[in-house]
């Protein structure tokens, strides 16, 4: 199920089609490409996600973070376009209060929230915090890359299992 969403944390079907898009242009989507950064202890998600994007156009250089409590100095070095962020991060790590920094720290990259567990207070959650899209892990590759386009052009999106 695709749905966008408005930062207020509501959101509506896909056949509404309301999507909230900020005024100007991010920095990759006027040059034209972007760059992911990946903070998740899923190894086998990761290189995948990393061998799909190398084949898109516009794709210029993915991220990955081993050292989940400097995720948000990793993305201000490096400024992404998009951080994807695994909610459910070993080792007591707390995705919230990454995710929290990351907004504050590089406000230019939009945090979306990868998750094996969706849910509708966790979406809301996530979206009041400043995330710019949620996306369950268990989407196919396609719809993951379509919501990550999608937010480099500055929608926020809700991407959920059918």
């Amino acid at each position: 199920m695709l749905a966008t969403c408005r930062r207020s944390g509501t959101f509506s079907d896909e056949g509404q089609r309301t999507v909230k898009t900020v005024s100007g242009a991010s920095a990759a989507e006027t040059a034209g490409s972007f760059t992911v950064m990946c903070i998740d202890d899923n190894e086998l998600l990761i290189d995948a996600l990393e061998r799909r994007l190398e084949i898109e156009t516009g794709f210029a250089a993915f991220y990955r973070v081993d050292d989940f409590r400097r995720a948000a100095e990793a993305a201000q070095e490096r400024k992404p376009s998009v951080v994807l962020l695994d909610i459910d991060l070993p080792g007591g790590v707390d995705a919230m209060a990454i995710l929290d920094e990351l907004v504050a720290r590089t406000p230019e990259s939009r945090v979306v929230i990868l998750t094996a567990f969706p849910g509708g207070a966790l979406v809301s959650r996530a979206m009041s915090a400043g995330a710019w899209g949620f996306v369950s892990k268990g989407v196919a590759s396609d719809r993951l890359i379509d919501a990550i386009r999608l937010v480099v052009r500055g929608e926020a999106v809700i991407e959920l299992e059918d």
